[in-house]
């Protein structure tokens, strides 16, 4: 494929255009915090969740499809989880997750069932910023830009954009460079990626590869920690049970904020930190940790890169010259 995705979306400019600045988000700069929804688990009560983000000072959150799902199907009604989000100030701008999306068939037709699912609650509930996607894929690189330009498209008609997110060992999606592939080869102004920095440490963990994305293709970044080595040897199991509260674990998270401020990406950050040890906590206390550690580790990098001062690589820049743990 050697230029953008002719088809379907192609002449949606109108639409496309109706998209708020991507990748910047409505109202929020990075300085503000996002509550992902899997950092209180898969489910909780919905005023639950609403009341803790807000309580904690959060600016946004973001919300599972399944859960959006299973909350229509227990017979909440999208007025009133709306006047929930109104009630507490809370925008929701991220929804996890659209999977099966280069599928044909039967499984097309249950893929369409679950983009028609974001697509409603974005309008309801949002607008939403992003949608996250995620692999594996069918076919080529190009059969997957292919699929990745229609899901643009048809998010576009909703004011979304698309993100895909890289999940090492999880999915042929495996770092960014692939995910950047996809993103370019479709050529949509509304596609881009999902880096969140456990997937970076816990696979390519190649920081050149990063400053290889343009910022402008990085529409949402996900913050958490975590141990060095893996608790689990399995990717899966590890991932969703083990995360740590930022400042608590053993990531470079100094050096990846600096990263980003190389990128020029100035996005706020998705606090997503899905552990064992959390979930069966009250939902306020968990929201306060994650708020307070992820302020105290921001507040502590800028303090080390002012140190560092203009000159120097944020490689030169370790938790020595400012610890990332320490309070803001």
């Amino acid at each position: 494929m050697t230029g953008p995705v002719s088809g379907e979306g192609a002449a949606i400019a109108g639409a496309a255009d109706a998209l708020r600045a991507l990748p910047g988000y409505a109202g929020l700069g990075p300085d503000d915090l996002i509550l992902s929804h899997f950092s209180l688990g898969r489910f909780r009560p919905f005023e639950e969740r609403v009341q803790a983000a807000a309580e904690a000072g959060f600016a946004a959150m973001g919300l599972y499809i399944g859960e959006y799902q299973r909350l229509r199907a227990e017979g909440a009604r999208d007025p009133d989880l709306r006047a929930v989000l109104d009630h507490y100030g809370m925008p929701l701008v991220e929804i996890e997750a659209l999977r099966g999306w280069s599928a044909a068939g039967a499984e097309r037709a249950a893929y369409l069932r679950a983009e028609q699912s974001v697509f409603a609650m974005s309008d309801a509930l949002g607008p939403g910023h992003h949608v996250q996607v995620i692999g594996p894929y069918a076919g080529t690189l190009d059969d997957a830009a292919e699929a990745f330009a229609g899901v643009c498209d048809r998010a576009a008609e909703h004011g979304l954009a698309a993100a895909i997110e890289f999940l090492p060992e999880m999915s042929n999606i495996p770092d960014a460079a692939t995910a950047m592939q996809i993103v370019t080869r479709a050529g949509r102004a509304n596609g881009g990626i999902c880096l969140d920095c456990w997937h970076h440490f816990r696979g390519a963990n190649d920081d050149d590869m990063l400053r290889a994305v343009p910022a402008e293709r990085i529409f949402a970044v996900q913050f958490g920690d975590g141990p060095r080595q893996r608790v689990d040897p399995d990717y899966y199991a590890d991932c969703t049970r083990y995360r740590e509260v930022p400042g608590e674990g053993e990531f470079d998270l100094a050096g990846f904020l600096g990263l980003l401020q190389e990128t020029g990406a100035r996005l706020p950050l998705s606090v997503e930190v899905i552990s064992v040890d959390l979930q069966d906590r009250p939902a306020g206390e968990v929201a306060r940790r994650l708020a307070d550690g992820t302020r105290a580790v921001v507040a502590s990098a800028r303090r080390a890169a002012a140190q560092a001062g203009p000159g120097r690589r944020r490689d030169d820049v370790r938790p020595g010259d400012g610890d990332m743990r320490e309070g803001a």
